[in-house]
């Protein structure tokens, strides 16, 4: 019964057309009323409300109504629009950003569910997956030997607080950083750990799946981000469930079972923390920063300066982009403020870098839906759809391991869903 109702597209329906009247209630009245002084505003006009409302119904009418090209991508794009596509919407309605970031996630949707943008079977030496163990073990070590080498065997438990103390190892970590930590860091964190933790739990493989938890707290306790910690349960959460549309639906289910828990929690214990944290630092401080983007690189645009081309080209700044917005919005250059795909877009190369980097990225996650992987990896591609809605394109696709992760899917990963049918 649960899962007949969760897979349940009109459900999932109503359920979003839930999440953004609920959505417009909190930003009204508990964004507004506590973080009016951080730079949220209310300015809400009849013309935008309106144009808002259109917008609501386009993406609503693109996710639910036309046909997908696979529920693959029906459940990618569900999650794109109830965490980056309605808040943009709701801010424009009420907080006086610019138009282009909603229109522009809306644009993302239509290039990712497109039916005309198809990918061709990808052909390539492919591992059995019976094989594949020793090969995902052996890689898995070649990667960690450096942090091991660089931050020794350390169980630091104080980062398990959750405070202060994860900033202040992290910040130690980073002194510590090499050129292989840092680009290894996403590759396994990312795409190798979260492997081998399903592939355990597919093959019924304990030593795997606990080795894989394990070191994935290592790393944490080295390098404590929280990100880190939080994908051990996402990966195994979408382990469960074999249909795509009931992946979504258990989106959907715990998106909105959050947003009530932590509104009752605000009520009845006076602590707004949980709710600032998953409502204002979720949904609406991605926008926030992104509008930020939009006005300071107005007609400054950096064309890719900071990037691997920065050799070539002169970047005029002291300081990266993510620093020089914490300055900028904080006044406060050891706040990182990245920005997703949009705002990346916007900032490299104006209007076109947005509808360029939405359709690269609408073609990465169409590449990995044609590879035809096992259900049961779901979790490593919706954690890079996190990272692209809050990150810069080409930092995920070389340090937080995108190619390394499109590499072991094509070598891999690939037609997994078939061949363990």
């Amino acid at each position: 019964m649960l899962v007949k109702l969760l897979s349940n597209k009109h459900i999932h329906l109503l359920a979003f057309i839930f999440f953004y009247l609920f959505l417009i209630y909190e930003y009204v009245y508990f964004v507004i009323p506590y973080f009016e002084d951080k730079g949220f505003m209310m300015v809400p006009e009849i013309k935008k409300i309106i144009i808002g409302l259109l917008l609501f119904a386009v993406l609503s009418l693109k996710i639910f109504l036309l046909r997908q090209p696979s529920h693959f991508i029906y459940a990618l794009s569900l999650f794109a629009g109830m965490s980056f596509c309605i808040p943009s919407i709701i801010m424009y309605q009420f907080g006086g950003i610019t138009p282009l970031i909603p229109i522009f996630s809306i644009v993302f949707i239509v290039f990712l569910t497109s039916r005309y943008l198809n990918i061709p079977s990808i052909k390539s030496a492919h591992i059995k997956f019976k094989d594949q163990k020793y090969i995902l073990l052996f890689l898995t070590v070649l990667l960690i030997i450096p942090f091991v080498i660089t931050y020794g065997i350390s169980f630091n438990k104080s980062v398990f607080s959750f405070g202060k103390e994860i900033y202040e190892v992290r910040a130690i970590a980073k002194l510590h950083s090499n050129i292989f930590t840092s680009y290894f860091f996403g590759a396994l964190t990312k795409v190798l750990l979260p492997s081998l933790i399903i592939y355990g739990l597919i093959r019924k493989n304990k030593l795997l799946w606990i080795s894989g938890i394990i070191l994935m707290l290592y790393i944490f306790m080295i390098n404590p981000h929280k990100s880190v910690f939080l994908s051990i349960f996402v990966v195994i959460a979408f382990y469960f469930f074999k249909d795509y549309r009931t992946k979504a639906g258990t989106i959907v289910l715990g998106i909105i079972m959050l947003l009530l828990v932590t509104t009752v929690f605000t009520k009845f214990t006076g602590n707004i923390l949980p709710e600032s944290i998953f409502v204002r630092r979720m949904f609406f401080l991605p926008v926030y920063i992104s509008d930020y983007y939009f006005t300071f690189f107005n007609d400054n645009q950096l064309y890719l300066s900071h990037s691997m081309l920065n050799p070539f080209l002169e970047y005029p700044y002291d300081m990266d982009p993510a620093m020089l917005m914490g300055k900028h919005i904080y006044n406060n250059p050891l706040t990182s403020c990245n920005t997703g795909i949009i705002g990346d877009g916007y900032m490299n190369f104006g209007i076109i870098g947005c509808f360029v980097f939405t359709f690269i990225t609408a073609i990465i996650l169409r590449f990995l839906d044609a590879l035809n992987m096992h259900h049961s990896f779901f979790g490593i591609s919706f954690l890079y759809l996190v990272l692209f809605l809050n990150s810069a394109l080409f930092t995920i696709l070389l340090t937080h391991g995108g190619l390394f992760y499109m590499l072991i899917g094509i070598f891999f990963l690939k037609n997994t869903n078939s061949e363990l049918k």
